[in-house]
């Protein structure tokens, strides 16, 4: 099966992955934090919410383009 990739579905996808890999980085501090410091609260939280928020929307926008490009091809 062609998939219609249109250069937004690209972009979305290079943000996606950048977004993943921010997303790791800041589970890997988390784990690190709670190593080091069982009783507090991990400080970037709030960061580590925000960035499931974002790879969240980027997902449903990337569904939403290919479902609406590739809709007649599959």
């Amino acid at each position: 099966m062609n998939q219609i990739i249109t250069p937004e579905m690209q972009e979305i996808k290079n943000l996606i992955l950048q977004t993943v890999m921010q997303r790791s980085a800041l589970k890997i501090e988390m784990q690190d934090w709670y190593e080091k410091h069982p009783r507090d609260n991990f400080p970037k939280m709030t960061n580590l919410i925000l960035v499931d928020s974002t790879l969240s929307k980027l997902d449903s926008s990337y569904k939403n383009l290919w479902d609406y490009n590739n809709a007649r091809s599959s």
